[in-house]
């Protein structure tokens, strides 16, 4: 009897570890984007932040499959590590001046109103020496519409975006997770 309790008792257990198992994978949300139907990771967020007081405040997102090496960005192509090889740039304008508020960023080239006013798409990235040596773009050239949704708890966020572009068709993609600050010293 003794032992029919004991398997019992390990049968139950490696029951509730299996489920909450499943229930940690069903959780995680992929940070990806897909393009031409290719679905490109890009696990790392970063935030460099302007505040200039008067026009809201301006922020440049980078979501990528790499790293920004230094916290203190001056502007160039130099800060990244070598195994970066996709991502997305955004540069928006929020409607609060202190922070990147929650709410849906239209894309909008030609505005100072909260948007989303540049995009940039980057695959097949090649980094020596920590600087980006060449890349294949998608800009504001290319694309015609999308929007980007930002969803802040805590220090997490959510964000959602869609593009249509002339020649690569839809971009869609998300990512959930910490934005690293970066310091902008580029000025």
């Amino acid at each position: 009897m003794k032992r029919l309790n004991l398997l019992l008792g390990i049968f139950i257990g490696l029951t509730i570890l299996s489920c909450s198992s499943d229930d940690d994978n069903q959780n995680q949300t992929k940070s990806n984007f897909t393009l031409n139907g290719t679905e490109y990771s890009i696990p790392n967020g970063f935030i460099l932040s302007a505040f200039d007081g008067t026009n809201n405040s301006r922020h440049a997102i980078y979501l990528i499959n790499g790293i920004i090496i230094n916290n203190e960005w001056y502007g160039v192509a130099c800060d990244y590590s070598n195994d970066l090889t996709q991502g997305i740039i955004f540069n928006i304008t929020s409607s609060s001046v202190t922070e990147l508020a929650n709410g849906t960023y239209n894309y909008e080239l030609m505005t100072t109103e909260p948007s989303l006013n540049e995009t940039n798409i980057v695959t097949n990235i090649v980094v020596e020496n920590n600087c980006v040596i060449s890349s294949n773009d998608i800009n504001e050239n290319q694309i015609t519409s999308g929007s980007l949704t930002v969803e802040r708890t805590n220090n997490i966020y959510t964000l959602n975006f869609t593009f249509e572009t002339n020649d690569f068709g839809t971009v869609s993609g998300s990512y959930v997770g910490e934005l690293q600050l970066t310091q902008d010293l580029s000025d």
